[in-house]
Order: C-alpha cells, then structure tokens, then sequence
C-alpha cells in the first residue's frame, strides 16, 4: 500500500511514561488518604484509554467516594511527568524525522492535552508533524480524531500505527489500516503488518 500519511500513537507507540505516571498517582493516593497504589505495568495495561476512564478501571468506585480524586491524581502526575519525562523507544525521534521527507505525520493520542504538550517538549518532535490530537484537546474518541484529522487535511491513504487492541479498532472504525507495534503495551488481531522495533517499521514505511 502506498500511503501518504503516518498517524502515530503515543503510549507504547512512540514512548512509554508510566513509571512517571505510577508515581504521580500513588503520590495523589497517598496525599488522599487512599491506601492503595498502581504499578507502572497497571498503567501500562490501561493505556489507551481517556483519563477518566483509567482511573475507574484501575481505582474501581473510588471516584464516588473521593470528589478531588482525579484532579488530585492528575495534578501529581502532571508534576512528575514534567519532571521525569518518558523513555522514547529506540530509533524514534530519527525515524520520524526520516519519514517526516516522505509523509505527513500526525500524532493521535486519547492522552490529556497536557501529556501531548509534555511529549512534544520532551521529544522535540513537533516541527516534523504536521498536526495532533488529543482527547484532552477535543473531547473526541479516538475513531473521531482520526476520521476529523482525514477530511480537514485532505488525506488519501493515511496509516495508524498504534499497540493496542483499541488503537486497531479506532483505525477499523475510521476506515484507515493499521499497523501494529508488538514491542508496546498490547496486541492487535488484523493489522496490516506487525512490527517489533520502530527500525523495522521505518524499514516496511520507506521500502
């Protein structure tokens, strides 16, 4: 398939911060009062999903009990995500910026606006994408994001490239293929292709 465009995820796409925000919700838990407390893998098996619906997976029924819980949780992560940053997988920021001659790439994330912010200044990816989007940004599910960013820029034979079950049903919905990265956070049953390092997917992109 000849694409014109590369759409990315970010969690276990392009970097992998849930150690950062593990931390910044058990200091949230703790500050609370909340004795319980998440791993970086809990986190991970969550991720994909908008905020608010991580912390219920993860924290069942505690939003009921605790009305300051996820801005609390979301003001410590935001702290230590600044802070610590994530780890960005190997041969990311030089293949994008590989692919960014060839294709227009954009980022589409269910993450909060501020996560995509904090992507983009710790990765110094933003001036080799043409746009993102985000839940936290337009309120929309992943599907939408996807669909809206095609008609606006026009594309013809855009991509998703993501890790997750969802990721892939996002792109079914929007009618787009997509392509899996086995080395994230979960698996896909139909892509087009699977992958297991950013050099292999730079390699089936450009060849």
């Amino acid at each position: 398939m000849n694409y014109d465009t590369i759409i990315f995820d970010i969690d276990g796409t392009l970097w992998n911060a849930c150690p950062a925000s593990a931390k910044g919700w058990n200091l949230g838990l703790a500050s609370l009062g909340i004795d319980a407390r998440v791993t970086a893998q809990q986190i991970e098996g969550v991720a994909g999903h908008p905020y608010a619906t991580c912390v219920e997976m993860l924290l069942p029924g505690l939003q009921e009990q605790y009305p300051d819980l996820l801005d609390t949780l979301n003001n410590r992560e935001i702290e230590v995500v600044k802070t610590d940053g994530g780890t960005l997988y190997e041969g990311v920021t030089e293949g994008i910026k590989i692919l960014a001659n060839s294709y227009k790439v954009f980022l589409v994330s269910n993450c909060q606006d501020w996560y995509m912010k904090i992507f983009l200044e710790f990765s110094g990816l933003e001036p080799f994408l043409t746009s993102f989007d985000c839940h936290g940004m337009s309120g929309l599910p992943k599907d939408q994001m996807l669909s809206r960013i095609q008609r606006t820029y026009c594309l013809h034979t855009p991509v998703y490239v993501g890790d997750t079950e969802g990721d892939e049903s996002a792109a079914r919905v929007a009618g787009m293929d997509f392509i899996h990265v086995s080395y994230g956070f979960g698996s896909a049953a139909s892509a087009v292709k699977h992958v297991d390092s950013f050099s292999a997917l730079l390699d089936y992109l450009e060849g």
